[in-house]
This record gives C-alpha cells, structure tokens and sequence, in this order.
C-alpha cells in the first residue's frame, strides 16, 4: 500500500495531495519521461499544481510549496513497486454490445452485425436492461484504468440519457451521442425516419448538457454509425447539428462514426451517397469533419482520405483487438503519424474481446509487427513509447481534450492510475533503480499486468469507480 502521512489514511476530497515516488508519463510520441523519484501537487479542485523532479523528500517538498496552498496538503509516498500513470483514454468502445464480449468472433464483420450486433441494440428500448448492463460498463472500464471512453450507445435516446447518468454517477469522463441509423441495418434496429431521428438526438444533447452543465465530464456528440447507415438527409441534418453548437467551446459537440473499416464498408458508403469519392469527402461535405471528429478504424484509406483527415484535424480510433478478430484489416498507424493524423487507441468491445486499452497497447504493438512481418517493411513497427503516447496524449488529442488530460503537465486535471506491479510476473527481479529499472516495470505492467495492479484511480483528483 502507499505510505500516508494523513491520520486517517484516506484521501480528503476537499484537501490538496502531493505524491511522491515514480512519475511516468508521455511527452511526446518519441518521449515516455520516467521520473525515478519526483512529486505531483494536485490542487484541491483536482488539477496539477506542480510537477517537480528535484525533490528530496515528502517534508522538503510541502516546505517549497507551501506558499502555493500546499501547505496542508495530504503527502502520499509510493513504494518502489508503485507508479503513477496517466488515465488510460478509451476512443471507441460500444456499450450495449457488452453482453456480447468474447463471442461471435467466427464472421466478418457484416456477418457479426446482423448476427450478434443488431438484435443486442435493438433491445436497448428496455432502459432498465440499459441502467444494468452500463452501471457494469462504466464500473469495471474505470477497475480497468480507462478514466475516459468514447462511447458509441444505441438508437434510444432514453438508454443513451441512462448510459451519460452513470458515467456522472461513478465519476468518467466520456464523450456520447444516441446512435443514428435508418437504413442498412437487420433486426429491428433502426429508426423510422431522419426526422425522429435529428429529434432524439437532439434530445440526448440536451439531457447531457442539463445534468453536467459545465461538461465536467460528459461530452455530447452526433453519432452517424457510419456511411451506410445514414442517407444524405440524415448526414446534412446531424452534420448541421454538429456545427450548430460548434461556437461555444465548453458545449462543442464531437462527432464519432466509423470509416474505412471494411472494403466493404467503404463501398457501401459510396453507393448509398453517389456524388462523392471518398468516404472523408462525404463526412467533410456534411461538416462532420473537423478536430472534434472521432473516426474509427480508418483501415482501408484512400490518398484523398488521408489528406482530409490531416486538414480537417480529424482523429482516428484505431482499434486493434478488434480488427484482427474480426479480420478487418491492418491500420497503417505509422502512415497516419507520419502524416501528422491524430491516433488514438480503442477497445471496440465487443468486436474487440477486451475492454482494457492495456490489452490495446499489447494488441497494437502486435498488430504492427504483423504489418512489419508481412510487408518485410521494419518501418511499421510501433515502439512501447509510442503505443503508451496513442493509449494516453494520443487518446485525449482524438477525443479533444488534450488540454487538460493526457499527461502530468502542470495546469492539466489528474487524471491518474496508481500501479503496483508486485505480484506481476517477473517483476520481482527487477529492483526498479533509475530510468531504465523503471522502464522495465511499466512495460511488465502492460505487457503482463491487469486490473489488480491498478491500485486507485483518479479522475479530476476524486478516487472513482465505486
């Protein structure tokens, strides 16, 4: 356990922290800093005061920063198997498709939509089927270190309203719009008309905004599911949704649709919406292309696509696990960085079998040394720091707030795991001294770790989960 010069031992909400120990975050995609021994200053509002490597001890850094409202602060000393860590930023996970993690893995895609994917959303018209399934969501992403997600919800506004409820009530960070469909779709799930369907939307956008006013946590967006799915009018009347409340910065809404996922996908799309080239052409002719989008996937590309994509600032959820179940594809992820493309990580459950963006990390480290293997091109292979960057500042550039999460940097909000790697296998043989001891325990905590290494987490300074 951390060490805790508190009386209690439990954190007071309205105090400031300082914590003291292993320090490990991104700043940049080339750059994970290990801080060996340094000290965070959380403010009692939960943001970060200070980030200082130059510390000797507990004592000796309330003593320097106590004329910054660090006086009283609670200080917590890690042990040296713990670490602090960014909160992990989820770009893409499908929440009522929870039920169906781990199975229907053996079609393509289209056949695990109509089989597996529209008869769970279609049922979703149950909202109390809605309030128990993503009371569990929520819960055991945050056990998972996920302090922020991308949700796509469903067709029903009402679950999509449960869906934002519990986010605010268990303390993450989310972005969520109702899901939008009309055509294209199998067992009952879609809706009557573009009409009903604008209206409901609208509705949820509303909703989020009344119960969160100042967007603490939830960000509303419009959610197309994706160029089959929804005909030109319902494209213009969601893409002028989008720039409708674009203006006011605190309430600008994301969109999130997928793109490119499928060969198929991409063909569809230009049959359904004839006069355009490309499926980015599409979304940018809409105005649902723009640096608050969340595209995931983005597998099969056009050259047209990847230029858009970088004009319009354009974010990519790209999704590992997932593809390679359901053998999409693989995402060129270093073309995209290399074209300067944001690149997030995401877990797509349930077509990925795995809600954590560790297991995001591993897939996408996996995924580019396949690319490597079958192009013989080394170039596509991911280093560790930049899959930690994509699952961290990668992440929180996509979803649009990398402002104020993503790393430790001053000024941001802490957003925070804290690690413990004893009992990780292998971990005990590596005293963890300096940069290059610490390294190796991050990476055995990705690589081998789960959720009962993640001791706390923190959003906005406040522990959350239960």
């Amino acid at each position: 356990m951390m060490q805790t010069t508190t009386d209690t031992g439990v954190e007071a909400k309205s105090r400031s922290k300082i914590f003291v120990g292993r320090i490990v975050h991104s700043r940049s995609l080339k750059h994970l800093e290990i801080l060996p021994k340094a000290a965070i200053g959380v403010t009692k509002e939960g943001t970060i005061g200070f980030l200082d490597s130059s510390i000797t001890s507990a004592e000796a850094v309330q003593e320097k920063y106590s004329t910054s409202g660090f006086a009283d602060a609670d200080c917590i000393t890690l042990t040296p198997t713990q670490f602090l860590f960014p909160g992990l930023i989820d770009t893409h996970l499908h929440a009522p498709q929870w039920p169906n993690l781990a199975i229907g893995m053996e079609g393509n895609l289209r056949e695990w939509v109509e089989h597996y994917t529209d008869p769970i959303e279609a049922s979703y018209s149950d909202t109390a089927k809605a309030r128990r399934v993503y009371s569990d969501v929520v819960q055991t992403t945050l056990k998972l270190g996920s302090t922020t997600v991308a949700y796509n919800s469903t067709i029903h506004s009402e679950a999509t309203n449960v869906l934002a409820q519990m986010c605010l009530k268990y303390g993450q960070r989310a972005v969520i719009g109702k899901l939008c469909i009309l055509v294209g779709s199998t067992r009952g799930n879609w809706e009557e008309s573009s009409e009903q369907s604008l209206a409901d939307s609208e509705k949820s956008i509303t909703y989020m905004r009344h119960i969160d006013p100042e967007a603490r946590l939830l960000h509303p967006c419009v959610q197309p599911r994706g160029g089959p799915y929804c005909p030109p009018d319902l494209m213009a009347g969601l893409g002028d949704l989008s720039q409708k409340h674009r203006e006011d910065d605190i309430h600008a809404l994301r969109v999130q649709a997928h793109m490119c996922e499928t060969t198929s996908d991409r063909d569809r799309t230009l049959e359904l919406h004839k006069k355009f080239k490309s499926y980015t052409e599409m979304y940018n002719a809409y105005g649902m292309l723009h640096s608050r989008s969340i595209l995931a996937h983005c597998i099969h590309l056009s050259e047209m696509d990847m230029k858009l994509l970088k004009e319009t600032k354009a974010g990519v959820a790209h999704n590992p696990n997932s593809n390679t179940c359901l053998r999409d594809g693989e995402c060129h992820v270093r073309e995209l960085l290399d074209r300067g493309i944001k690149v997030g990580l995401g877990t797509d459950c349930s077509a990925g079998y795995m809600p954590s963006i560790t297991d995001a990390m591993r897939s996408a480290s996996n995924v580019s040394r396949h690319l490597a293997m079958k192009t013989q091109e080394e170039r596509w292979m991911l280093s560790f720091e930049e899959c930690v960057y994509l699952a961290t500042m990668g992440g929180a550039e996509v979803v649009g707030l990398e402002d104020k999460i993503g790393n430790f940097e001053a000024g941001k909000e802490f957003d925070a795991l804290l690690v413990d790697v004893d009992g990780v296998i292998s971990a005990g043989e590596w005293d963890g001294e300096g940069e290059e001891g610490g390294l190796a325990l991050v990476k055995k905590w990705v690589f081998l770790g789960d959720d009962r290494h993640i001791k706390m987490v923190w959003v906005k300074g406040d522990t959350v989960g239960g």
